[in-house]
């Protein structure tokens, strides 16, 4: 073993392809060790090799004025069987007084439910990795309920620091056929209005919408996809392929992205389409994949029966339930019969993921699903500070304690 780390080139190799998780714990093999894992190239490269997830962030919910009614649930769905980030992510998000909204790289941002006693919306930002978080308040400027999430593994400035920043889209004040934009920079510390406007009189689907790229995409409810790119801050509207979706089909779409580019998946009757975004700039879509939904249902039969006796939602016996949640290297995400499950396009498998419980389809609101991909390069971002209120903490695994010898008394 230490004949092979001796050489740096290949212990940067081996170590830059395990989870961030476990590098954290390795840091404290040796002070070699620690050096090598703490260099900025190395994290670079790791944050290079991090782009498969590991997991979805699910947050399920219905709010009404500020309050959650009827099921809620949070929880963290591991994927390839990395359970290590489970209980930290369930023990520390707070889910009975914030909504998520989006995730980049490892970090989570969510926004504090709107009441009556809350004059000023509070956002978080919060690294379930270590723990840390950073709680903003908007002032001087007039945000919405829509939040997304950009981050900077070598920062967005010559400081060559980690950051990331927060962006709002909303209606102004005055304004009902447009859209305006309010970004965070954790590198100012201060928010600011953007003068950009987005000439759009759709209404945005509050839990569709995608960051890669430097790019944001939010879907609306009026075949259009709404674009802003943060450091130009410049926006545009991308129209959408295939058939008018109607207010109950809006379950049924969603964003994705594979190898960088845009794609959008809708299921229209029986047929799940994913089509790709070739070009931003003078829109392009073409039909990359076409897979016929029927064959699921009769995979799904027994499981729907059992779902009708333990569910208090009405499901007639005949009834076949599919929500698209989200889109990731070619593998889409969905609610089956209340079940998470993936369907992988390069292997034609479907696999259904653990969660421990299962999502309601009826909510006013289709739960927000964000995929999630613990990287290195989210330690030690200015500003993020450990939560002392956390009741769990991943410290690797527990040493055995030392049998103490036996001396004889010495008088």
């Amino acid at each position: 073993m230490e004949v092979v780390f001796s050489n740096e080139d290949l212990a940067t190799e081996i170590l830059s392809r395990l989870s961030a998780r476990d590098l954290l714990r390795f840091k404290c093999v040796s002070k070699r060790w620690k050096s090598l894992i703490s260099d900025p190239l190395f994290v670079s490269i790791h944050h290079r090799r991090s782009r498969r997830i590991s997991g979805l962030l699910v947050h399920s919910y219905t709010e009404y004025g500020g309050n959650i009614c009827g099921l809620k649930s949070f929880f963290y769905a591991f994927i390839n069987y990395e359970r290590g980030m489970f209980d930290l992510i369930k023990e520390g998000f707070p889910h009975s007084t914030s909504v998520m909204t989006a995730s980049c790289d490892g970090l989570v941002c969510y926004r504090s439910r709107r009441t009556r006693d809350l004059e000023v919306l509070e956002i978080g930002v919060w690294n379930p990795m270590t723990q840390e978080r950073i709680t903003l308040r908007p002032t001087n400027c007039h945000v919405g309920d829509i939040f997304g999430l950009a981050f900077y593994p070598v920062g967005s400035s010559s400081k060559m620091i980690p950051s990331f920043k927060v962006v709002s889209i909303q209606r102004p004040v005055l304004d009902q056929n447009s859209y305006s934009f309010v970004i965070y920079s954790s590198e100012t510390g201060k928010w600011k209005t953007s003068l950009e406007i987005c000439y759009c009189k759709d209404e945005l689907h509050q839990n569709k919408h995608i960051y890669f790229n430097g790019r944001f995409y939010w879907l609306t409810k009026n075949q259009h996809v709404i674009t802003f790119e943060v450091e130009k801050e410049l926006s545009g509207v991308i129209t959408i392929p295939g058939p008018m979706v109607r207010k109950q089909g809006l379950r049924k779409v969603c964003l994705g992205e594979t190898d960088g580019y845009l794609h959008y998946v809708c299921v229209d009757m029986s047929e799940l389409r994913v089509w790709i975004l070739t070009n931003a700039c003078q829109p392009n879509w073409v039909l990359k994949h076409q897979l016929n939904v029927d064959q699921f249902r009769e995979e799904s039969r027994d499981q729907h029966l059992h779902r009708v006796r333990t569910s208090h939602e009405d499901f007639g016996r005949d009834h076949f339930a599919l929500d698209t949640l989200t889109f990731h290297d070619d593998v889409v995400y969905m609610v089956l019969q209340g079940r998470l499950c993936s369907y992988d396009f390069k292997t034609a498998r479907r696999t259904s993921l653990f969660c421990g419980s299962y999502i309601q389809h009826y909510n006013r609101l289709p739960p927000i699903v964000c995929p999630y991909s613990p990287t290195l390069a989210t330690i030690g971002i200015p500003g993020l500070k450990r939560d002392c209120s956390a009741s769990i903490t991943y410290q690797g695994r527990p040493r055995k304690k030392l049998k103490e010898s036996l001396r004889s008394p010495q008088f």
